[in-house]
């Protein structure tokens, strides 16, 4: 059993988001702020935002480019991937691997804005990421650092741990992009990738098993749309289905879903805690709300075009629905 926890919009697996790998802060998502200002964790080189990437050159939502990989002898390669999460290097026609995993470190990551170059230096390779499911396979994550201002002075390309160049936190989403506003997945389209960093949500929801790379549970296919949309919102805690989120950094919640997939411990097992039910999630919304995460209902009701029914006041068991998410008692 997988033990559940996130620290503002996490995902499943701890307790304290400062536990193993799955404890990223909640920084990426637009976050529920009195001053309604959105902020992002999404991957950059010199403000270069690479939320997402076109494997065949288009520019992605911030005019950012794709050129390729530059080997250690100034040799520019086309990016590909091994259709899960590791970035690949084929040969001209493009059927055999010639290189992958460790054999990139050191190898350049090479963007284009504005007619200028810009590139990240591949540091380190980790294909062994914990998981955060009962029983899925490990990501595979990767240490992407610049040059700044100064020389020598290197930067990682996830701006939450800017200051930390080697720590292995970007992993890479095959096949799909995410509108971060709306906290839903946009495109289902094999030439797109996502790079994650580990403080997003859609780390997270890969991390639980909701992607395009994966089968999901015992079925033969990915998670859905919807499996994947309603996975976003209960990271995200977005109850209201409006795009806010009202949750912050190291903020406890705990969650479980009806696959099976993500469960949590038992009284008496490793990383069991109390909990009072927070909400049900479906890929729209909240289908109840009991107990906020933040506590903060009356800035949930004042979001909500609809105001949400408590979970005891409907029989929420019977209704279709992906997550139930629960709040650790203090």
């Amino acid at each position: 059993m997988s033990a559940n926890f996130a620290p503002a919009l996490p995902l499943s697996i701890a307790l304290f988001a400062v536990l193993a790998a799955a404890c990223a802060p909640d920084t990426e998502e637009q976050m529920f702020r009195d001053t309604g200002q959105p902020t992002f964790n999404s991957p950059e080189i010199d403000d270069a935002p690479f939320p997402e990437l076109s494997l065949s050159g288009q520019p992605n939502s911030a005019g950012v480019t794709l050129v390729g990989l530059r080997d250690p002898g100034n040799v520019i390669h086309p990016l590909r991937t091994n259709g899960r999460d590791e970035i690949v290097v084929y040969d001209a026609s493009e059927t055999t691997i010639l290189y992958r995993g460790a054999n990139l470190v050191g190898w350049d990551l090479v963007l284009e804005k504005d007619g200028d170059e810009l590139s990240g230096t591949i540091t380190h390779y980790n294909g062994d990421a914990p998981a955060w499911s009962d029983e899925g396979r490990p990501l595979t994550t990767y240490v992407i650092k610049f040059e700044g201002d100064e020389p020598g002075n290197f930067k990682n390309v996830c701006p939450d741990v800017m200051g930390s160049p080697d720590a292995p936190v970007v992993t890479l989403i095959v096949g799909e992009t995410y509108d971060r506003v709306l906290k839903k997945v946009d495109l289902i389209d094999g030439d797109w990738v996502t790079f994650a960093c580990s403080g997003q949500a859609a780390y997270k929801a890969k991390a639980l098993g909701y992607e395009q790379g994966e089968f999901f549970a015992d079925t033969m296919a990915p998670a859905t749309r919807a499996q994947q949309d309603a996975t976003l919102k209960m990271i995200t805690a977005d109850f209201c289905g409006t795009g806010d989120s009202f949750t912050e950094e190291n903020t406890p919640i705990r969650w479980e879903n009806t696959a099976g997939t993500v469960t949590l411990p038992q009284p008496g097992e490793p990383g069991y805690v109390p909990t009072i039910l927070e909400a049900v999630w479906n890929d729209e919304r909240a289908l109840c709300l009991s107990n906020p995460r933040r506590g903060d209902l009356g800035k949930v009701e004042a979001i909500c075009p609809n105001l949400l029914p408590h979970c005891d006041d409907i029989d929420w068991a019977t209704e279709p629905h992906e997550w139930v998410s629960y709040k650790p008692v203090q």
